[in-house]
């Protein structure tokens, strides 16, 4: 509308504020005392009706900058947990950029263990499309599997003609993840999108429950409830 020429002021009280962006840290304070790192991917998309590409507003901005710069930026307590018992068991679900936390919480895990700290068993389920493009970290976390503190399980979708996912792996362990949660009083946390990823989490858990627990269906279900309530079962999704 060529004829709307609101006020400045007017105009930037029109305007909504830009919302923050949340990003889970991906480095341990123990290991990085002086850092925070974050594992981001750069948003962009097609629009065909325009032929034009777009982009995400914070990624293309933290793209830009050039190193050393400042930003405006704060943090915030994690909903993340660990369990008070240091050998407890955790299990780790992530996908993509998802893996974000519990890269932290490995980091964690090793440092307590180079400090003479006796750690319990750290089991990552991670997925993505490719393992040659898309399997971040790769090298930092066979690293940490080859000092006995991490424990991988990885589901590449596309690798292979049938499709194959984090839920997959965490039904494939079945046994040693009923085991961990019911019986060694172990934590399970999730990263992921919130379109999907928690209810396919929830619902390969809850077969882990119904087939290695050999539990109904409400039984399961209590399970998995319960061990919300204890902290036990925690899941941070991004929209």
């Amino acid at each position: 509308f060529p004829s709307a020429r609101p006020p400045l002021d007017q105009l930037m009280n029109m305007i909504p504020v830009i919302k923050p962006r949340s990003y889970s840290i991906a480095s341990s304070p123990l290991m990085h005392p002086d850092a925070i790192e974050l594992c981001v991917v750069a948003v962009d998309w097609e629009v065909p009706s325009k032929a034009e590409t777009r982009f995400g507003l914070c990624t293309s901005y933290m793209k830009t900058q050039a190193a050393g710069a400042t930003v405006m930026c704060s943090v915030k307590a994690s909903s993340i947990v660990l369990p008070a018992d240091d050998k407890a068991p955790i299990i780790m679900a992530g996908m993509g950029t998802g893996l974000a936390p519990w890269r932290a919480l490995t980091q964690h895990k090793v440092m307590q263990k180079q400090a003479g700290i006796e750690v319990g068993p750290c089991w990552f389920f991670y997925g993505a499309r490719k393992a040659a493009t898309e399997y971040l970290y790769r090298e930092e976390f066979e690293k940490y599997e080859a000092m006995g503190v991490l424990h991988m399980r990885t589901a590449f979708s596309r690798d292979q003609a049938r499709k194959i996912y984090v839920q997959h792996r965490i039904t494939e362990n079945a046994e040693d993840v009923y085991r961990m949660m019911e019986h060694e009083n172990g934590s399970f946390y999730v990263c992921g999108s919130s379109r999907n990823v928690p209810e396919d989490i929830y619902n390969a858990m809850k077969e882990v429950m119904m087939v290695a627990g050999k539990m109904n269906k409400d039984d399961a279900s209590a399970s998995l409830s319960s061990y919300k309530m204890d902290g036990r079962y925690t899941v941070e999704a991004w929209s």
